[in-house]
């Protein structure tokens, strides 16, 4: 029989101990190797620029939703006044001097702000140079019927005045 002494399983077992965690740092370094494995600080730099590009797609298609949000709103109200103005021309001989005053002022309220939203985008869009924006385009063109509606109503308020004099 082979008779080992207690301090010689304890020499082995401590060596073992010891070579066990440098051999397997040894395998886990070739495999990096050999796979080509990068470092973990380019990963960490990688991951970062790629969670980066994900934020700023987030807040692109924020900033989508919310211009999307702002035309719609816009276009809902100039239809509206629309609709408005159309009423107040289509029933005007029927209605009293303060229902005219009160389809006036509806009409305003909802042309002057949408005036005022459609020329601050466009100067601020013009001044900082964006050209290439798809949405200055549509705010170029929703000022033709703003216009057009401001025209409307001074060759109405025009005729009125001619009309009773």
């Amino acid at each position: 029989m082979l008779s080992i002494s207690w301090a010689t399983l304890v020499t082995l077992a401590s060596l073992l101990l010891l070579i066990n965690p440098i051999y397997s740092d040894y395998i886990i370094w070739a495999q990096q190797k050999a796979l080509g494995q990068e470092s973990s600080e380019n990963i960490t730099d990688k991951t970062t620029k790629r969670l980066d590009t994900i934020i700023e797609l987030l807040e692109q298609g924020k900033q989508g939703n919310i211009i999307q949000l702002y035309l719609t709103i816009i276009v809902f109200m100039m239809g509206l006044a629309f609709v408005i103005f159309g009423l107040y021309i289509g029933q005007e001989h029927k209605l009293s001097s303060f229902t005219r005053r009160l389809y006036l002022i509806a009409y305003f309220a909802l042309i002057v702000p949408i005036t005022v939203i459609l020329v601050r985008y466009i100067a601020i869009a013009l001044s900082s140079g964006s050209l290439d924006d798809p949405v200055l385009l549509v705010a170029l063109l929703l000022i033709i019927p703003v216009t057009a509606s401001y025209v409307l109503m001074i060759v109405k308020s025009r005729h009125d005045i001619l009309g009773q004099s």
